[in-house]
């Protein structure tokens, strides 16, 4: 599992909080489902649970990976109003090569599914991590390098990074996350970008000559690197949270930070594999939940509209729920 990815969270005007971010990768999504995951259900550690799982205490909507024991959750929302999300952290990732005494194994991929079957919000997340160990369990072959974004109810956005000193939790951060480096290197580099603004450049005078900018007021960002590399995106993502307008309530909220992951998001032929081998890194599906109304939205690549699932019912029972992407086009013919 090779993806890149960016995320941020962000808020409405009426008080509504928000995650959410693109899921890049090389490939396809056919592996891929939305899931509905009841309180109650079974919530495994590790992909293939040696003893009986506990019941979660809370029921989750999100993203993810089948065909390799338990769900791979990449990203998802609980009952509670706890958001997470899962983004690749390749070169940095370090893990246990065993379980610690007195604390409980889980395997990277799947965290996120973990705290959201238990934690209400990041206090509780916090707690929970103190008592567990990540393993270097390889059930896909090779590791599974991640770093993750979770945040709440309080707006607050936490960053999980497992590095070679220990898990290290960030705490009141910016609310942005993409790709390696650490979350501490991308903090530190947006000190490169110090008086970059929404505004546009003020005329000046050169040698008795007076310059203005192209596309004159239309200067706002100049000075934003343009590439797609993880360093990048996490630039224009915080540029994009800082100054974007926030939405009024949560579906013009949602529908305002579908267009915010715009900056970031990959088309099919910009970011290739190798000159040999034409393959495509690319934005195959962007996401963004709430924490208030636990109500999952996606898009993929293509299909621009926005679908959506809400938090399993009390009718569903204790059975996990998948929900297909929906990759056609769905076009709305007006006549």
């Amino acid at each position: 599992m090779t993806f890149g990815c960016s995320s941020f969270s962000w808020q409405t005007k009426d008080g509504r909080h928000l995650l959410g971010r693109t899921y890049d990768q090389f490939g396809d999504l056919k592996a891929n489902r939305v899931i509905s995951v009841p309180r109650g259900a079974a919530c495994a550690p590790c992909l293939h649970p040696e003893a009986q799982a506990p019941a979660g205490r809370y029921g989750y909507t999100g993203m993810a990976v089948l065909g390799y024991g338990e769900p791979i959750l990449v990203d998802g929302v609980n009952e509670a109003g706890l958001m997470g999300a899962l983004l690749h952290y390749p070169g940095y990732a370090a893990y246990e090569n065993a379980p610690t005494e007195g604390r409980t194994a889980v395997y990277p991929g799947r965290l996120l599914a973990w705290l959201l079957g238990q934690c209400a919000g990041l206090e509780e997340a916090v707690e929970q991590l103190q008592a567990i160990t990540l393993i270097d369990d390889q059930p896909l072959g090779s590791p599974l390098p991640a770093h993750y974004i979770l945040s709440d109810k309080s707006g607050e956005a936490l960053i999980i990074e497992p590095d070679e000193g220990g898990l290290r939790l960030h705490r009141n951060t910016v609310g942005v996350l993409t790709n390696s480096p650490d979350y501490l290197w991308h903090r530190t580099n947006l000190r490169n970008y110090v008086g970059v603004t929404n505004l546009p450049k003020a005329a000046q005078v050169v040698g008795g000559y007076e310059i203005r900018e192209f596309g004159e007021r239309l200067g706002g960002g100049f000075g934003l690197p343009g590439d797609y590399s993880s360093p990048s995106r996490f630039i224009r993502t915080a540029f994009v949270k800082t100054f974007a307008v926030e939405g009024a309530d949560e579906l013009d909220g949602v529908t305002r930070m579908f267009r915010a992951f715009a900056p970031v998001d990959i088309p099919e032929g910009l970011a290739r594999a190798d000159p040999d081998y034409e393959a495509y890194e690319q934005t195959l599906c962007t996401a963004v939940m709430c924490a208030e109304s636990g109500v999952y939205y996606f898009a993929p690549a293509q299909n621009r509209r926005i679908s959506a699932v809400r938090l399993p019912s009390a009718e569903q029972g204790t059975d996990i729920r998948y929900f297909a992407l929906g990759e056609a086009q769905d076009v709305d013919y007006r006549n």
